[in-house]
Formats: C-alpha cells, sequence, structure tokens
C-alpha cells in the first residue's frame, strides 16, 4: 500500500473517511484539544479550525509501514490534536495501546483477521 496524505484543510469527516478506505480494520479518533472525542457526523469541522495552534504543518504524510505510535505522535506535532487507533476485533474495536510498535499495515492485517475469524464462527 502506497502512502496517503491527511491535510488540515480537510474536515473531521472527510479524514475519517480517507482513513477508512486505507485502513478499513482500524477506528481513528481524533480528540480536540480539550480532549472530548470528535464524533465523525457530529462536526464538519476542518484539523486546522480544531487545532489550537495556528502554526502547525497543514500535512501529513502517512506511510502503512509506520508504526501506530510514531503516526500517533506524527499526527498530534503535525495537527496539535490528540488521535488514537483502534483495531476491529470481532464485534468490538480494541484499542492497540499493548501493540503500537506494529505497524498500521499489520494492525489492519490483525483486525482483518479477527473479522473473519467471527464470520467464520456465525456461519
Amino acid at each position: 500500500m502506497k502512502p496517503f496524505f491527511l491535510n488540515s484543510l480537510a474536515t473531521v469527516h472527510q479524514i475519517y473517511q480517507q482513513w477508512e478506505r486505507h485502513f478499513p480494520f482500524l477506528k481513528l479518533r481524533i480528540y480536540s484539544p480539550s480532549h472530548q472525542l470528535i464524533d465523525d457526523n457530529a462536526t464538519q469541522v476542518s484539523l486546522q479550525a480544531l487545532s489550537l495552534t495556528a502554526e502547525h504543518q497543514t500535512e501529513l504524510k502517512v506511510d502503512p509501514n509506520m508504526s501506530v505510535r510514531l503516526f500517533v505522535e506524527a499526527f498530534q506535532n503535525t495537527f496539535g490534536l490528540r488521535a488514537e487507533v483502534l483495531r476491529h476485533s470481532g464485534y468490538s474495536w480494541d484499542e492497540t495501546e499493548n501493540t503500537d510498535l506494529w505497524t498500521l499495515t499489520e494492525q489492519n492485517q490483525k483486525g482483518k483477521a479477527q473479522s473473519q475469524i467471527y464470520r467464520t464462527k456465525e456461519s
């Protein structure tokens, strides 16, 4: 999978959609500077408008081979907002803090495998 870019001028909804296209078994959560989860359907506000620090960069290159830890740090440094990555696990979304050294691709593949296991059990 090729790297892609997240742009601060995009709305949170657009960022979530772009993320899902690249990592369908990972969920990105973005938090406001006041630590409130920014719901996908609740806002059409850009990342730039949410950030309290105007001097942050406007674009983040997301390399699927970067670790979750590196992505979260880069997101914070680039946009001034906290992000969290969750992995699909059957019927729920699990935190990745215990496996945050895995790459985004590895996390996504694990989520896909977990989803297939649950689908097989349901059949």
